[in-house]
């Protein structure tokens, strides 16, 4: 005779495990902290590309500005205020990453620990 509770039981560990088990697998295969910290590098070197891309848009819309005050600009304060931007933006860019991957990583980890209670108590009605 089928049992009704381990059907149900089953058909929910099928459907994790194709939809967001694989994902949570390869997030679990990670410490957390590798985890962050290989997704904070990663970041900030797309962060630094997107500084730069937007700076450079930037400057090539207020190029003709830029031409015209070149020469009488203080170019060590510019330097200190574009240091001081890519910094701030730095900051904010790795504290959103660092929050969203914490986010992901605790996710997976509660998934899994769901679906592996799950298992526990299919064991346990194979047990009865």
């Amino acid at each position: 005779m089928i049992n009704q509770n381990r059907v149900i039981l089953m058909t929910r560990m099928s459907i994790y495990e194709k939809n967001e088990g694989v994902e949570d697998e390869r997030i679990n295969a990670w410490f957390r902290n590798d985890y962050i910290a290989v997704h904070i590098l990663r970041s900030f070197l797309c962060g630094t590309i997107a500084f730069c891309l937007l700076a450079a848009m930037y400057c090539l819309y207020h190029f003709e500005g830029l031409m015209l005050t070149i020469y009488s600009m203080d170019l060590e304060a510019m330097a200190v205020r574009v240091i001081t931007f890519y910094l701030i933006f730095q900051i904010l860019f790795l504290a959103v990453t660092f929050f969203v991957y914490f986010y992901r990583y605790s996710r997976a980890r509660k998934h899994l620990n769901y679906y592996y209670q799950t298992l526990r108590r299919l064991y346990g009605s194979y047990q009865e």
